[in-house]
């Protein structure tokens, strides 16, 4: 999966903001998940596959659906070690929200390997969107650094 995301300068002066991007839902998710590894990482391609992790979430709105999402990627990262990216991810709306699938695929950190920019404390709610315009989704997310 490729993310599709750019940097937003004007959202927040001490943390990292980014806005992510998808022709759907999912790939929106995945590609905001991207974003945040590649904001993380100065190499992110260098990411092995090696060890794989399931996430199920579920919940009623798609903001706060989105920030367990990746907060979920930030508690494996902090947790056990791993750095993992979105392999697929299926969202389906349910009666009362929405029902997230996710296999995340990634390896443990390996600080020879990995080179850190920033790393990402958490995924803050501060001017958190997610947003359709017709088939094109967009969300806008501020990290905690």
């Amino acid at each position: 999966m490729k993310g599709n995301f750019e940097i937003i300068d004007d959202v927040t002066r001490a943390d990292i903001a980014f806005r992510a991007y998808g022709d759907g839902i999912t790939e929106l998710f995945a590609s905001a998940a991207l974003a945040m590894v590649s904001i993380m990482l100065v190499n992110p391609d260098g990411i092995a596959f090696s060890t794989k992790r399931s996430i199920a979430l579920d919940n009623r709105d798609r903001e706060l659906l989105l920030f367990e999402f990746l907060n979920e990627f930030i508690f494996l990262k902090d947790s056990e070690s791993l750095l993992l990216k979105p392999a697929s991810v299926e969202i389906e709306e349910v009666e009362g929200g929405y029902r997230l699938r996710c296999d995340a695929r990634g390896e443990h950190i390996d600080r020879e390997r990995h080179v850190f920019n920033v790393d990402v404390k958490a995924v803050t709610m501060h001017g958190l969107r997610v947003a359709r315009d017709g088939d094109q989704w967009s969300a806008t997310v501020v990290l905690d650094v």
